[in-house]
């Protein structure tokens, strides 16, 4: 169970912050629940049960474990599992994983797709563009929470180092 100001990871929103836990506002609802306020979007309160696992809720990860994910993108091009192709079947599996690494491995394999169209001076499917962006959020909106960064200056790092050829 998550205490209040816990930071978790929630879905495919991202992180949020425990802002309370109890009986919503809403007629009908009883129960504890999470009263999520997501830390990189504006959108209102998100209501959790606590005892809910239809969709999935952790806590975020540490330093330690963010440091270890960032050298591995730094060394990127060198790593297979990080090379190896994402087939757009895989996409959402990716994405509800919440696995920072799988994540990762999106992220790598939609900017070599995003390269390699720009040699044709092609733009990116707009699916696959929608993809990147949202897992760019979920995993690089983590990083900002750990080590207390923005998300741009967590991004435009990240990006430098998963985005090459």
């Amino acid at each position: 169970m998550f205490e209040i100001g816990d930071k978790v990871v929630y879905g495919v929103v991202g992180v949020c912050e425990v802002e309370n836990i109890d009986t919503p506002p809403i007629k009908g609802i009883s129960g504890d629940y999470y009263f999520l306020q997501p830390v990189f979007d504006s959108k209102g309160i998100i209501y959790s049960p606590v005892d809910s696992n239809k969709v999935m809720i952790r806590g975020i990860m540490t330093v330690k474990e963010c440091d270890k994910l960032k050298e591995r993108a730094r060394n990127c091009k060198k790593d297979g599992e990080l090379s190896e192709k994402v087939t757009p079947m895989q996409y959402d599996e990716h994405m509800k994983s919440q696995d920072a690494l799988k994540l990762m491995h999106l992220i790598r394999a939609l900017y070599v797709i995003k390269n390699e169209r720009a040699k044709d001076l092609r733009k990116m499917k707009s699916a696959d563009s929608r993809m990147l962006l949202a897992a760019r959020k979920l995993l690089y909106g983590e990083f900002a929470a750990v080590y207390n960064q923005t998300f741009d200056e967590v991004a435009e790092e990240m990006d430098a180092f998963l985005s090459v050829d």
